[in-house]
């Protein structure tokens, strides 16, 4: 099929106007023209910013050296899933509890068998020890990542100017994994980080969907090419209508509400973004206006540490996972009207997490075998910042150059030249 661009006339109220409500609406008439991948129709996307991937592709075409390593990175992962076959939940070996295997189903990375019982159970907890079982076929953890990743590289690679045929396997990946009966996930995570002999699902279950930001934002795009239809899109919201309810309603997903780890904190990343996307604009304002006291003030300190994450076999990386839902949420509130990026906070947690890359020497808290520091973590954490605040972040250019691949960089279009030399003050 041939990708259509979308002309929408937005006869919308004021706050719709403005990306509460993003997307295309049914029912709103559209011109439709031919288009190519050399003509991006504008869209509002609900986590991305259109225009910053519009500049991306400005400085790709006009030659920009400081794009190249995450462009070549990001067409050599979109070519791999072009060929890649369709994933689905009913790809699985292991049977869920409920007899279905459009029922989700992942374990706990953590639990191991136990050794004091013949059969292993009940299984027993080994922090920062992954276990090897959690991955593969049998499970659906690592296939989810896989088909978020997949759709939104392909995505994203068209919109860079790669075939329609990179759109047009994106639109088909979601169809197989949200719509189609006998192969669409039902909208729930009642058997998500399950624990064999302890609990056949739990709330730590839901940090499993917290790449689903990516699917949005790519049906979104998908859409606006007219690659995929209007029905389609309404379908999605449908889905995620109910898998919001899940996450409202559900006792498992109460107690992943309640987490006052990064948890909690990526439990409102996914809600906030749920409801955004499904029309549900007061509510997502009003989570997000409790995020400084319910998630912030308990969970960072002064200073900046994040006691809890510290606490835990890879500090850093915990460290700078929570920073990745808080930023998140920080760059919601810009469409809600709740300012998070002034909260003292979250800025210090931040620069905490960037003096330790930039002199690990200063990084005291204990660690697995694992590296440390791993700077190239930060660098979603700190191009979004950039990109939200407009204040430079020098470590982009101090320590993470050498991972220039991480895609990101196409993502928040942050402009190039700061002086590598540069270090954020130690005050």
């Amino acid at each position: 099929m041939s990708v259509r661009r979308r002309d929408v006339v937005l006869g919308l109220p004021l706050g719709l106007r403005m990306g509460v409500f993003v997307g295309v609406p049914l029912g709103l008439s559209t011109n439709r023209a031919q288009a190519t991948s050399a003509d991006p129709p504008s869209v509002t996307l609900v986590t991305l910013d259109h225009g910053a991937l519009d500049e991306t592709r400005r400085r790709l075409r006009a030659g920009d050296d400081s794009l190249a390593a995450a462009h070549a990175a990001l067409r050599t992962r979109a070519a791999k899933a072009l060929k890649t076959p369709l994933r689905s939940v009913a790809d699985k070996t292991m049977l869920p509890p409920s007899g279905s295997r459009n029922d989700y189903l992942s374990m706990g990375p953590y639990w191991w068998p136990n050794p004091a019982t013949p059969d292993g159970l009940p299984y027993i907890r080994r922090d920062g020890q992954r276990n090897p079982k959690v991955a593969g076929d049998a499970l659906d953890s690592d296939r989810m990542v896989a088909f978020c990743r997949d759709v939104f590289d392909l995505t994203l690679a068209h919109h860079l100017g790669a075939p329609d045929d990179h759109a047009e396997k994106a639109a088909e990946a979601l169809r197989h994994w949200f719509l189609a009966p006998r192969t669409r996930m039902r909208p729930h995570l009642r058997y998500g980080q399950a624990i064999p002999g302890v609990v056949e699902g739990r709330a730590e279950g839901l940090i499993d969907t917290r790449h689903l930001w990516m699917v949005i934002d790519a049906a979104l795009l998908l859409n606006a090419r007219g690659v995929l239809s209007d029905a389609d899109l309404a379908a999605l919201r449908q889905w995620f209508v109910e898998f919001t309810q899940w996450m409202q309603t559900s006792p498992i997903a109460r107690d992943e509400d309640a987490a006052d780890n990064n948890h909690g904190m990526f439990f409102d990343a996914q809600l906030v973004n749920y409801l955004r996307f499904t029309g549900e604009a007061a509510k997502a304002k009003e989570r997000l206006a409790t995020v400084a006291a319910r998630r912030f003030k308990p969970q960072i300190e002064d200073d900046g540490r994040m006691p809890l994450e510290l606490a835990r076999t890879r500090p850093f990386h915990y460290s700078a996972f929570n920073l990745e839902a808080a930023t998140r949420l920080a760059r919601y509130g810009q469409g809600s009207e709740v300012d998070l990026w002034r909260e003292p906070r979250l800025l210090r947690a931040i620069a905490l997490l960037q003096s330790a890359a930039l002199s690990p020497e200063r990084w005291r808290h204990a660690t697995s075998t694992e590296p440390a520091i791993e700077p190239a973590k930060l660098a979603p954490i700190l191009l979004l910042t950039r990109f939200s605040t407009g204040v430079d972040q020098p470590l982009l250019t101090a320590t993470v150059p050498a991972r220039r691949e991480a895609v990101d960089w196409l993502l928040w279009s942050v402009p190039p030249g700061t002086p590598d030399e540069a270090r954020p003050s130690q005050g």
